[in-house]
């Protein structure tokens, strides 16, 4: 590489790194054996990424995650799912080393609060996108599985406007 390469790759290293690696742990009021079939679940999937991604079962472990962007054609990554006792990974599945992959684990939460759920991504995207899409499926999953509904804004007499 020339010495311009090297130094746009450092400088773009420093502003976004190139591999996110995102964690973000909360504390959801269900039984954890629910908690982990709301993730096996590729249209409560879809429920938390609303406006993030659409996700869909192509296999019995295989799913194929579409993001939502303003053009006709959406981005797709194809995961296989691995099951462990307390963890749930999708794993790209044209990534055999597995760099690309969303981690759940699930432990009891002390005083029988429910299930702490803690999401690991590791993506080849920057951290400040991974990290933000992470936060928004947890956020919006125990809401879900507290509340039965997703937060929104819609019906929402406060005059906000909503987001498109």
């Amino acid at each position: 590489m020339t010495w311009v390469g090297d130094r746009i790759g450092h400088l773009l290293h420093k502003v976004a790194p190139t591999a996110g690696a995102s964690v973000h742990a909360v504390t959801i009021a269900r039984p954890r054996a629910d908690v982990e079939q709301f993730w096996l679940d590729p249209a409560n999937l879809s429920a938390a990424l609303d406006g993030i991604a659409h996700v869909e079962s192509t296999a019995p472990d295989r799913l194929t995650w579409s993001f939502v962007e303003n053009t006709a054609a959406a981005a797709q990554w194809v995961s296989r799912t691995v099951r462990a006792p307390g963890e749930i990974r999708f794993v790209g599945g044209r990534d055999p080393a597995g760099r690309s992959q969303i981690r759940l684990t699930f432990a009891d939460a002390p005083g029988d609060l429910g299930t702490e759920v803690t999401i690991r991504v590791t993506s080849p995207l920057p951290e400040q996108l991974t990290g933000h899409a992470a936060f928004t499926a947890l956020y919006r999953a125990r809401a879900i599985l507290q509340t039965g509904e997703a937060p929104t804004l819609t019906h929402n007499p406060s005059g906000r406007e909503q987001e498109d």
